[in-house]
């Protein structure tokens, strides 16, 4: 991968309890913190909220605390911090991080038995505008019951989002609070 790109997304997987990273989410991080440091993107993008309500802080700050400890200057650690799985990591990180700043050229980053889905889903979200590159972590346990579920959750996601236009930010934005089971409801709040 030679061509700089504007940011690496970096895709959460799951804290522990202390606000360390997962195994998962580390090797993700790492990654991300690779591909800084070779020069393939310029800045990180860490994507996920409270997914885990007992942990009291979002996925993405604790993947930003730890990239600043493996010494990543904090400014080059974009957040974002509402995501609840990967559909909320896409539209998110487009709508607060990427459009804002004008950047066009995507690196995401995921684990290998997550990525086919992470493709369909981003491509869809993000549309056509932008040149994204998805870089693959190794995996050390990618069974059966992973890639199955990992299917349904993609079969579920075009379920979801089945008539609405790639792209289009604000009807994935509503489709997502009024259809999507994590997100069911959040539209009134």
């Amino acid at each position: 991968m030679e061509l700089q790109h504007d940011t690496a997304i970096i895709l959460s997987h799951h804290i522990n309890p202390d606000r360390t990273l997962d195994a998962e989410t580390k090797k993700r991080t790492d990654r991300g913190i690779n591909l800084l440091i070779q020069g393939v993107a310029s800045t990180l993008t860490v994507a996920g909220g409270r997914a885990q309500n007992l942990i009291p802080c979002t996925h993405a700050l604790a993947m930003k605390n730890y990239a600043v400890s493996q010494g990543v200057h904090a400014r080059a650690v974009m957040m974002e911090e509402h995501s609840l799985d990967t559909v909320g990591q896409a539209l998110f990180t487009k709508r607060s991080v990427v459009v804002p700043r004008n950047w066009e050229k995507l690196v995401v980053v995921s684990h290998d038995y997550h990525l086919f889905r992470v493709k369909r889903i981003f491509d869809f979200v993000y549309g056509k505008d932008f040149d994204i590159v998805y870089e693959s972590v190794g995996n050390d346990c990618a069974d059966l019951g992973i890639l199955t579920s990992q299917q349904r959750s993609l079969e579920a996601f075009l379920n979801t989002f089945k008539g609405v236009e790639s792209g289009r930010d604000d009807d994935i934005l509503v489709r997502l609070y009024e259809a999507h089971p994590l997100y069911n409801g959040m539209l009134r709040r």
